[in-house]
């Protein structure tokens, strides 16, 4: 029976892995993807340049050795296709992304990133030139020794003009890609510190050992009429070529942001029934800030995050299919079939639109705001979940005088946190008598399981020690239950709109759901701590004495295998076990 008779269609495995496999390929060789590939490339390349160029403040000789082991990389048929390949390929799109451009509106370190870019091949014209064209058509050799030499004094202002714009271009990229990594804001401070520390090394090495050689009147910059003469013209060559390619660019881009009253125009409907008429072409993202509409962006719109996400409302049949790249963002995030990212739709008919995220306070938009981290705009890894919580607290609490309780409480409360800070734990929030902790957030959900379980045994500790200071309070001795879970998870600054960076970080998913679930699990169990298999299997612990049962999870299909254990103090000798 074929769909159109009304059955199902056949399953088709091998029809399936093409087309998996299709868009898999179709992703990767997506624009932004190449972009960011060959600007690691070439950043790479970059960097272990300016780091040789550093050992100059050392010696030549230096300099010379380990050029020869950048050389045997580089230099190789692989090394070679692989550099030039990259910076073809980050050219080409650079140039095709300006032509395509249909606003110059954008945030400043876009607008750098774009400059500085276009400007790299014209100051690195004459350099390449010198080098590498010399070696390959006239047999120069390309030692530190000769450059150095041919540069000393008169390139000195023109290299390290190229090299400062090679490398703020590059930092600005690689600004953009890790901004949404966790660990980013961590190490801000010294990245930042990495990044004026090698162009200054560099650029006193490259000094330092120029001037020794000219000092010593071992330099040997010389070159006949005939080498002088050859390139002189590959650089005016590249320099024409790249110069026209350059022009044309920048003169399509001229031709796209002139308004052109004959042309077709679409109508760009926002909130509030704001109507925007614009010639088709740019992306929803672009038309926003063309009109001054705060859209978010975190990524600068180069389909990396989703924070530009649009609801379209009306219109959404007329317009282009979403590419691979976006596919694969709408799909990480579980959008249903109305949203498109805003800077990769790019209308062809009339839509109503419905930003999801809101502007404020968000990079690339009207308001900027920087120095956020990452939490801000919210991130997906895997932590340990845990939940704890006072058992009879509600009738304990309804004998006891309300300063008698909130004593209780505040002694609990605080005891449970310094348990878990003590284990590299993230208090997420207080619920009533119940905690909510997060581990792994920086040392990887592995350690995040085994510091959530040595939390579990600090807190029971604990609580045997606030059982014996309250004694003479107590009618009996107060009980908790935990459960641990580990998983993915969202985490973010829920809130940081009225809070900002002071906003505290909190887990979502259905990780939290569970470990919420396991918690619960322990007053059904008579146990005081409830933990998933994924949890120990992680932890790499054994837990000889614990019931183990099989419990099913709203939202997944397959049971859930969960340990219950009574006294988690054999923990500790188990987690001090080689893992």
């Amino acid at each position: 029976m074929t769909a159109m008779d009304g059955g199902a269609a056949p399953h088709d495995p091998a029809g399936g892995f093409v087309r998996r496999l299709r868009d898999r390929v179709t992703r990767w060789l997506a624009p932004p993807r190449l972009r960011l590939a060959s600007g690691l490339v070439l950043f790479a390349f970059a960097l272990t340049h300016f780091l040789n160029h550093a050992l100059g403040i050392w010696s030549v000789g230096l300099m010379e050795d380990v050029q020869d082991w950048r050389t045997a990389v580089w230099g190789s048929a692989p090394g070679t296709v692989l550099l030039v390949g990259a910076f073809l390929v980050h050219v080409a799109l650079a140039l095709w992304k300006t032509a395509r451009r249909r606003t110059l509106r954008m945030p400043p370190t876009e607008a750098a990133q774009l400059v500085l870019g276009l400007a790299i091949p014209l100051l690195l014209a004459k350099h390449v030139a010198g080098t590498a064209g010399l070696a390959m058509l006239e047999g120069v050799e390309d030692s530190y020794t000769h450059v150095l030499s041919l540069q000393w004094p008169g390139e000195v202002f023109l290299q390290t003009l190229a090299m400062l714009t090679v490398w703020i271009h590059g930092c600005i990229g690689l600004h953009f890609w890790l901004r949404l990594r966790p660990w980013y804001g961590r190490w801000r401070a010294v990245l930042l510190a990495a990044a004026v520390a090698v162009p200054l090394l560099a650029e006193w090495g490259f000094v330092d050992a120029a001037r020794r050689l000219w000092i010593l009147g071992q330099d040997t910059g010389t070159l006949t009429p005939e080498q002088l003469a050859t390139g002189t013209a590959v650089y005016q060559g590249t320099l024409a070529a790249y110069g026209t390619v350059l022009a044309v660019a920048l003169l399509v881009m001229a031709v796209r942001l002139l308004p052109i009253g004959r042309a077709r125009r679409l109508a760009v409907t926002y909130p509030g029934d704001r109507v925007i008429r614009v010639a088709p072409g740019p992306s929803v993202l672009e038309i926003s800030r063309m009109n001054g509409i705060p859209h978010a962006a975190v990524c600068g719109g180069r389909a990396r995050c989703s924070t530009c996400r649009t609801r379209v409302l009306d219109g959404l049949d007329g317009q282009p299919e979403a590419g691979a790249q976006e596919r694969a963002v709408l799909e990480r995030i579980g959008a249903d079939p109305g949203v498109r990212l805003a800077c990769q739709l790019r209308p062809t008919a009339d839509l109503t639109v419905q930003p999801l995220l809101p502007a404020r306070d968000t990079p690339g938009t009207a308001i900027t705001a920087g120095g956020q981290d990452a939490y801000h705009w919210g991130v997906e890894q895997p932590v340990a979940v845990l939940f704890v919580d006072l058992r009879g607290f509600t009738s304990l609490s309804e004998r006891r005088l309300t300063y008698d309780v909130v004593f209780i409480l505040n002694r609990y409360l605080d005891a449970m946190a310094r348990a878990v800070r003590a284990e590299r734990g993230y208090v997420d929030k207080f619920i009533g008598d119940g905690v909510m902790a997060i581990f792994g957030m920086t040392d990887g959900a592995t350690a995040g399981c085994r510091s959530a379980l040595a939390a579990a045994v600090r807190m029971q500790d604990a609580m045997a020690e606030l059982n014996r200071d309250l004694e003479p309070q107590l009618g009996a001795p107060l009980r908790i239950g935990i459960g641990i879970h580990v998983g993915p998870a969202i985490l973010g600054r829920v809130g940081a709109a009225g809070g900002g960076a002071t906003a505290g970080i909190t887990a979502l998913g259905d990780t939290v759901n569970t470990a919420s679930r396991l918690e619960t699990l322990t007053k059904e169990y008579g146990a005081v701590l409830v933990v998933s298999h994924a949890v120990v299997h992680a932890a790499e612990v054994e837990l000889a004495a614990a019931r183990v049962e099989e419990i099913a999870v709203r939202g997944r299909q397959s049971k859930l295998k969960v340990y219950a254990i009574t006294d988690v103090a054999p923990l500790a000798g188990a987690l001090a076990a080689p893992a």
